[in-house]
C-alpha cells in the first residue's frame, strides 16, 4: 500500500499512531524519514515530537535490515542461561539485545520479524507450535486458569462450551451495577500490581461525567520475570474479551483497547481472530446479545517500553503522545483516554471477572487461604526445576510452590534468594523466605507481591551481580522525565559494577541509602520509586557479598 492509503486507512481509527507505525514498518521492515514525514503530516503531528516519540521506543527500526533482523532477549533469567552469549553469536546477522520478552519459562526467546524463536543456542533456536501447558500441581480450585486446559478453550465455540460467556449473558439480564456489585464484594483488586479494588475503580468511571467511556486493558507487561498475560491470552483470549465486555456493560463504555506488549507478535493474531469472531457472532459491536448494549473492541501494539506498563505512559501512547507517565490527580477513572473516564485494568484482573459474575463473589473469595480473598497467578522462574504459571491461594506458602509444586532448585543446590513483583520489590532471602503469598506478609518484610514475578538464585548466583543487572535494566527503561529515576538509576548502576569513585563500605552504603531516599522520594513515578527496592534489599540479606565487592574494586 502506498503511503497515502495507509494513512487513509487508519488516521480516523481510535488511538491510530501505533497501528500507522506498524504499517508502515511492517510494510518495509524500518521506518524511514520519508515514512515518519507522512505519518506528521497526516496525523497533523509535530515531526520533531513525532521522531521523539519514534525512537523512544525499542523495536521501530530507523535503518535496515530492520525487523528482520534478531532481537535477542538479555532479561535477567535469560542471562543465567546464556542469553549474552546466543546474542554474540548472531551478532553476524546484526542481532540487538532487547530486555525481558516475557518467556522466562521457555528460554532465550529470539524475535525475527513477527516471530518468537526459543532456544539456547543459535542452532536449537525453534519455533513453538503450541503455547506452554499450564501446571496445576498443587490441584487448588482455580479462577482463571479453571477452564484454561479444556479442549479447544482458545475458539468460541470451545469457550462457549466450557462456560465461557455465561457470565455476559448472565449479567444483560440485569443491571450495570448488579455488575459492579458482584465484582466489589468478589473482593477482586488489580492484578497488575498496584492492587486497586476493581469494583471500586469501575463504580468511578460509572459515575463520572464524560462520554465517550473507554475500557483499557493493559497487556503490557514489561516486567522482568512476568510473563502470565501471555499464557491467559495464549490459551484463553476470550475470558480477557469477556472480561472487558462486563467491565464496558458495567461503566457504560462503547470504546475498549488492548495496548499489548510489542514481544507478543504471535497473540496478537490471536486476539485479532478473536475479536472478529465475538464480533461475527453477536457478543462484541452493536446491540450485544440483544441487549441493546454496543461495545466496540481494538487491538493496538506497543513497540517496546518498560514504563508503557505504567497507566499514564501508557496512556499517552494510545493517544500519540511521548509516553511520559502522567502527573496525577486527575486520575484515568475521571480524565484517562482522550480525557474521558477510563478504567485501566490489567489481563489477569479481567480474564478473572468472567468466572466471579458465572460463579458468585462468595465462590472467590473462597479460593484464598484464611481471610485471604481470591487467587493470583505467579510466574516462577529462574533456578526452579519446573518454571511456569502457576494459579496459587492467596495466602500459600513461598516453600510450597518453590519446592512441592516447582520441583524446587536443581540437584545439589540450595535457594539463596527470590525477587518480588518480578524486580520491583527487590530481593527476599533468609528467614524471609518462609513468607506466604499475600501481600500483608511480604509488605511486612519490606517487599510486595506486586504483578506476580517471582525469580528464583541458588546458592551458585552472585546477588551483587543479580543487583546489578537489575538496576542495569532500571536505568535502561527510565523514561528520563524526572532527573532523580534517570540519574539515580545509572549511579546506582555504577556503584554495582564497581566504575565509580572508590568509596569505603560505610561511604558506599551511605551514598547508596541517600540515592534511594531521594528516589523513592521525589521520582515521578514507579520505576524509580521501585528500583531502590533492589540495592535496599541486598545489603540487607547479602551484606557479605557486598563486603566482597568493594574489597574486589578497592
Amino acid at each position: 500500500m502506498s503511503n497515502e492509503e495507509l494513512i487513509a486507512r487508519w488516521k480516523d481509527e481510535p488511538a491510530p499512531l501505533l497501528p500507522l507505525l506498524h504499517a508502515f514498518h511492517n510494510r518495509d521492515g524500518w521506518l524511514s524519514e520519508e515514512s515518519i514525514r507522512a505519518v506528521s503530516k497526516g496525523l497533523k503531528i509535530p515531526l520533531a515530537e513525532l521522531f521523539g516519540t519514534v525512537t523512544f521506543y525499542h523495536h521501530f527500526s530507523r535503518e535496515e535490515p530492520g525487523k528482520s533482523a534478531p532481537r535477542v532477549c538479555t532479561g535477567n533469567i535469560c542471562c543465567l542461561h546464556g542469553g549474552n552469549e546466543l546474542l554474540e553469536s548472531l551478532k553476524s546477522e546484526g542481532a540487538t539485545p532487547m530486555p525481558c520478552a516475557g518467556r522466562c519459562d521457555d528460554m532465550i526467546p529470539v524475535i525475527i520479524g513477527d516471530q518468537a524463536l526459543v532456544g539456547l543456542t543459535k542452532e536449537t533456536l525453534v519455533h513453538r507450535a503450541t503455547p506452554m501447558p499450564v501446571p496445576n500441581p498443587g490441584g487448588v480450585t482455580e479462577c482463571v486458569f479453571s477452564k484454561i486446559r479444556e479442549e479447544g478453550r482458545a475458539t468460541l465455540d470451545g469457550y462457549r462450551a466450557t462456560g465461557g460467556y455465561a457470565g455476559l449473558e448472565k449479567a444483560v439480564q440485569g443491571t450495570p451495577q448488579d455488575v459492579i456489585d458482584i465484582v466489589t464484594e468478589s473482593k477482586l483488586a488489580g492484578r497488575g500490581g498496584a492492587g486497586f479494588p476493581t469494583g471500586v475503580k469501575w463504580k468511578a468511571v460509572a459515575d463520572a461525567p464524560g462520554d465517550p467511556k473507554c475500557i483499557v486493558c493493559n497487556a503490557d507487561e514489561g516486567e522482568p520475570g512476568c510473563f502470565k498475560d501471555r499464557t491467559l491470552m495464549d490459551h484463553d483470549p476470550f475470558a480477557m474479551i469477556e472480561g472487558m465486555t462486563l467491565a464496558a456493560f458495567a461503566t457504560g463504555a462503547p470504546l475498549g483497547l488492548i495496548y499489548l506488549r510489542y514481544e507478543y507478535p504471535e497473540t496478537e493474531a490471536i486476539l485479532e481472530n478473536a475479536i472478529e469472531d465475538a464480533r461475527a457472532n453477536g457478543l462484541l459491536g452493536e446491540n450485544i446479545l440483544g441487549s441493546g448494549f454496543t461495545f466496540h473492541l481494538y487491538v493496538r501494539r506497543g513497540a517496546g517500553a518498560y514504563i508503557c506498563g505504567e497507566e499514564g505512559s501508557l496512556l499517552n501512547s494510545l493517544e500519540g503522545k511521548h509516553p511520559f507517565p502522567r502527573n496525577k490527580p486527575p486520575f484515568p477513572v475521571t480524565h484517562g483516554f482522550n480525557d474521558k473516564p477510563t478504567a485501566v485494568n490489567n489481563v489477569e484482573t479481567l480474564a478473572s471477572v468472567p468466572h466471579i459474575v458465572a460463579n458468585g463473589a462468595q465462590w472467590y473469595r473462597d479460593l484464598g487461604l484464611g481471610d485471604h480473598p481470591g487467587t493470583k497467578v505467579i510466574s516462577l522462574s529462574g533456578d526452579v526445576q519446573r518454571p511456569g504459571n502457576y494459579e496459587v491461594p492467596f495466602g500459600l506458602p513461598l516453600q510450597t510452590l518453590i519446592h512441592e509444586w516447582a520441583g524446587g532448585p536443581p540437584p545439589g543446590r540450595t535457594v539463596q534468594a527470590v525477587t518480588m513483583a518480578g524486580l520491583s520489590g527487590g530481593f527476599l532471602g533468609g528467614e524471609n523466605l518462609d513468607v506466604t503469598l499475600d501481600d500483608p506478609c511480604i509488605k511486612s518484610k519490606g517487599s510486595f507481591l506486586g504483578a506476580g514475578g517471582i525469580m528464583v538464585f541458588d546458592d551458585s548466583r552472585n546477588m551483587v551481580d543479580a543487583a546489578h543487572d537489575a538496576m542495569e535494566f532500571y536505568a535502561h527503561e527510565s523514561c528520563g522525565k524526572c532527573f532523580p529515576c534517570r540519574i539515580g538509576t545509572q549511579r546506582m548502576t555504577e556503584r554495582l559494577n564497581g566504575s565509580s569513585p572508590k568509596l569505603s563500605q560505610e561511604e558506599w552504603i551511605a551514598e547508596i541509602n541517600d540515592i534511594g531516599d531521594t528516589m523513592k522520594s521525589t521520582s515521578a513515578c514507579g520505576l524509580g520509586m521501585a528500583a531502590p527496592h533492589v540495592t535496599e534489599s541486598l545489603m540487607r540479606y547479602f551484606p557479605e557479598q557486598v563486603e566482597a565487592h568493594l574489597s574486589d574494586k578497592a
